[in-house]
């Protein structure tokens, strides 16, 4: 099984914060501490939800997510309105699904959709001469439990309209 090598180990975490200049903050900490507990992509928001009890406010959550996000991290993952955030995979490709129904991000796991993807970054690289720091796609699709409920809909539509 495919399985990405997340930056969890907290002297990893300290370090890059330490050579960008910034402080271990509990803050930082204990939003680190949730997005690896909870191991789901998450929103500002939803981040904020489960630190609120601590007395972290929204704004301490977007301002040490920005931080955390420029260190190298966490990852976000831009949608068409919304921002996730996940733990920054280390030297993996991040493939991820997101309903455009229910906002729901989830990552593909394919050993060789990444053995593809490493080969087409490489190509890229030489042939553009740049340096790439790290990749994500994002992929637009209807998720099965929306899948679901969009056909049970039509369904129940057909028999009133006979």
């Amino acid at each position: 099984m495919y399985m990405k090598k997340r930056t969890t180990d907290i002297s990893y975490i300290s370090e890059k914060l330490i050579n960008s200049g910034y402080k271990i903050t509990k803050q930082r900490c204990e939003i680190i501490k949730i997005m690896y507990e909870n191991d789901v992509h998450m929103n500002a928001d939803e981040i904020y939800e489960k630190v609120k009890h601590k007395k972290i406010g929204l704004s301490t959550v977007y301002r040490n997510l920005m931080i955390l996000e420029t260190v190298g991290v966490i990852k976000r993952i831009n949608t068409a309105n919304i921002s996730y955030y996940e733990l920054q995979a280390m030297g993996e490709i991040d493939v991820h699904a997101k309903c455009i129904k229910c906002n729901r991000v989830v990552d593909i796991k394919r050993e060789k959709l990444a053995e593809n993807f490493k080969e087409l970054i490489k190509n890229i690289k030489q042939e553009r001469k740049i340096m790439i720091n790290s990749t994500s796609i994002v992929l637009s699709v209807i998720c099965e439990k929306c899948k679901k409920q969009i056909i049970s809909n039509r369904n129940s539509n057909k028999g009133r309209d006979g």
